[in-house]
């Protein structure tokens, strides 16, 4: 069988849409990548470098559409790409499908930019003048999108305040790549009749324009949920810290209190001493003693940390848990305050649920945080466990129970936005979470 060099030309140039296809996938979730460089260029080269001419000397010598070639190759790509990125499925899903429906756009707009070109043509595969003209309107419409792709839509995707949603976002792209296809012209015949095909060159741009204000309305509502998140973390920091210093004015206000009564309450307890009445000077001298235990102790230098471990430490007491703390930091420190109290409060939180249940014995937490080097801080907090841990595809702990799990979540997108590394222990029945966080790298 002699091979048609010129047929062959013609669909490897079709085939070539998958080079734009990948970029547009790529670009949104290349700050997301679980793989080194070295091997994803290699993987993506050896992929492009067998599928290119594979797929046309295939379509050549059996003379199908490229679409059977392509279709079936599409969940290799995928596969290789739900590998390489560290995502939620529903969100690379989204990124993959997003490609896919701009490049079917692509495909159908030159198909009707071209029908005078393709008038006569009887192969299944498009002329190589018009599919140098399709990959150039690819790479426009890559063009156009590249700020969207390479800054709003990494913004929305690492923005945990609209994480539940991804699921219902991917039928945008899926929906919109089915009209696409459905709209694509089988007979560039018909595009020239009347005035369809400038009527459809003129008023079809409005999908993409559709979509990419549809990315930038979805962006500003995100960043205005991600401003309420913020306003919230910060109330209920200020809500702490209202709420210390009431105990501090209380505190402040008996020790007054006392201090003007001083001479008295020496009288009294002389008297009592000199009688022997010890049971009459012990209940004398017990609120005494209360006043002194409660007398509150610092942990942090910073006075909104401290209120923050002041409020866990109240609910650590009212549930018989010891908090074992280590704790090296300044009072200034080279991080969002509001993102370190978060963390630190869903650390404390999810490991005083967890110890709720022990037995009073058992009931421990450690923590320790300090500065390794004036940008980098280290976080461990620890706590004794029963039972049986599984884990999500990020190593996280997971759970069927409502609302468990959640603070851990937070906690890793606080994380990954540091650009930090997180670890979850749990051996010899010790759950341990290690984190590190670089503020440099923001």
């Amino acid at each position: 069988m002699t091979l048609d060099l010129h047929l062959f030309l013609r669909y490897f140039t079709e085939l070539m849409m998958v080079l734009p296809a990948a970029a547009i996938a790529i670009i949104p979730v290349s700050g997301f990548r679980k793989v080194t460089v070295s091997f994803l260029v290699t993987m993506l080269s050896s992929v492009i470098i067998i599928f290119l001419p594979g797929g046309a000397l295939l379509c050549t010598l059996l003379g199908i559409n490229s679409n059977t070639v392509i279709f079936p190759f599409m969940t290799v790509f995928y596969a290789l790409y739900h590998y390489c990125y560290q995502l939620s499925s529903e969100k690379k899903l989204f990124c993959f499908l997003n490609a896919a429906m701009l490049c079917a756009f692509s495909g159908m707009y030159s198909v009707i930019v071209t029908a005078p070109l393709e008038l006569g043509n009887r192969q299944s595969v498009l002329m190589l003048s018009s599919g140098l003209i399709s990959i150039g309107i690819t790479m426009a419409i890559l063009g156009v999108f590249f700020r969207t792709l390479a800054v709003k839509l990494p913004e929305l995707l690492g923005n945990s305040s609209i994480d539940k949603i991804w699921k219902g976002l991917i039928l945008v792209p899926l929906f919109m790549t089915a009209m696409c296809v459905w709209m694509k012209p089988i007979s560039p015949e018909n595009m020239l009749v009347g005035r369809v095909r400038a009527v459809c060159i003129v008023f079809l741009p409005l999908i993409p324009i559709v979509v990419w204000v549809l990315f930038h309305i979805q962006w500003w509502m995100a960043k205005r949920m991600e401003e309420n998140s913020e306003l919230q973390r910060s109330y209920d920091i200020l809500k702490l810290e209202e709420k210390r210093y009431a105990n501090t004015m209380e505190a402040l206000e008996e020790a007054r209190n006392l201090r003007h009564d001083f001479r008295q309450h020496m009288l009294v307890i002389d008297g009592l001493a000199h009688k022997g009445d010890t049971e009459r000077l012990t209940e004398y001298i017990k609120p005494f003693i209360k006043a002194s235990n409660e007398t509150h102790r610092q942990h942090f230098k910073n006075y909104v940390l401290d209120a923050v471990a002041s409020h866990y430490v109240e609910l650590a007491e009212k549930q018989r848990t010891r908090l074992v703390w280590s704790i090296a930091l300044p009072e200034e420190l080279p991080f969002k305050l509001s993102d370190i109290c978060a963390l630190f409060g869903n650390l404390l939180e999810n490991s005083l649920n967890a110890t709720s249940t022990l037995p009073e014995e058992k009931r421990e937490v450690r923590i320790a945080m300090g500065l390794k080097s004036d940008a980098v801080l280290v976080i461990s907090v620890s706590n004794p466990f029963t039972g049986v841990i599984r884990r999500d595809k990020d190593g996280l702990p997971t759970s069927t129970e409502k609302n468990h799990g959640i603070g851990l979540r937070s906690v890793y997108n606080t994380v990954k936005r540091y650009n930090g590394s997180i670890s979850v222990d749990t051996d010899d029945g010790i759950f341990e979470v290690s984190i590190i966080l670089n503020s440099e790298e923001v």
